[in-house]
């Protein structure tokens, strides 16, 4: 007689963790866990669990339905799903050993559209066995559910989150041309060199091999924000320096950092510091 009703052996774990109210404040916080040796029938399929859920294979494979995507999940592999949405996942070997985690929090939504920018697929790990250990790791703290392995809980998380973004993002720029990397460096010094001219993303561009849409497709995956963005970003940069470190009017720092109006300067300014120019000087006076 099987220790659960879901198709697993009874070597299989099981933890479930009610949240307190601290847990909950987290950037990250972990509902129920487990570690599941699942036999060839074994499947579930929800319409709607309000979390999201990660998936490592440990052996065997898996195969997850989620966002009308397959996703194959071979061992040494990862994914996260949404479960808010409709999702499958079953066993597509005799056997499919794999630790899953359900958890939630303020930061989840951030991350995994860093993790996933388009389309929900597999992370092929890189240091597997350390990837397990974590995993491990974390399913003896869920069962603690104290102050201190709440935080190391929450922290863990993120830091899986971090393994994978890296190693997803190593696969990218291994797929991508040399040469492309290159480019967007170029682009960035170009920037740092130009910021106080009346430089557009076309100026960008015309420096380069690259098309409009693929240039500032690549330049926002590994920068993080789009290349005009990144303009805005760096003159606001420059103009906060010379705001603290010289006597300058803000029309005359707004147009050393490139802005041609000084309305639309203190407008920028505020939208990315919560404060407009001269209170931002007069707080480090």
């Amino acid at each position: 007689m099987r220790k659960y009703e879901e198709n697993i052996s009874d070597s299989s774990l099981w933890v479930t963790t009610t949240p307190t109210p601290l847990a909950e404040t987290l950037p990250f916080y972990i509902t129920e866990a487990g570690y599941f040796s699942a036999e060839h029938n074994y499947e579930i399929s929800r319409s709607f669990h309000d979390s999201h859920l990660l998936l490592y294979t440990v052996s065997g494979t898996g195969i997850v339905m989620s966002d009308n995507e397959e996703i194959s999940l071979p061992p040494k592999n990862c994914v996260i799903i949404d479960c808010r949405r409709p999702h499958r996942y079953f066993s597509a070997s005799a056997k499919w050993e794999f630790i899953w985690l359900h958890f939630k929090g303020s930061a989840v939504s951030a991350m995994t559209a860093i993790l996933y920018p388009s389309e929900t697929r597999a992370v092929e790990t890189d240091q597997p066995q350390n990837f397990k250990y974590w995993l491990e790791s974390l399913l003896d703290k869920v069962k603690e559910n104290d102050v201190l392995s709440s935080i190391t809980l929450s922290t863990d998380v993120h830091h899986l989150f971090d393994v994978l973004i890296r190693s997803t993002m190593k696969n990218e720029r291994a797929n991508q041309k040399k040469e492309h990397i290159t480019e967007i460096d170029n682009v960035i010094e170009y920037i740092r060199e130009n910021y106080m001219e009346n430089i557009t993303v076309d100026d960008m561009v015309n420096r380069i091999h690259l098309s409009k849409y693929h240039f500032i497709r690549i330049f926002k995956r590994i920068m993080g924000i789009t290349p005009y963005s990144y303009l805005t970003n760096y003159r606001i940069n420059i103009s906060k320096q010379k705001l603290r470190l010289t006597n300058k009017s803000v029309a005359d720092i707004a147009a050393d950092c490139g802005f041609m109006d000084t309305s639309n300067f203190i407008a920028q300014f505020k939208k990315h510091t919560g404060v407009k120019p001269v209170q931002y000087r007069r707080d480090f006076k």
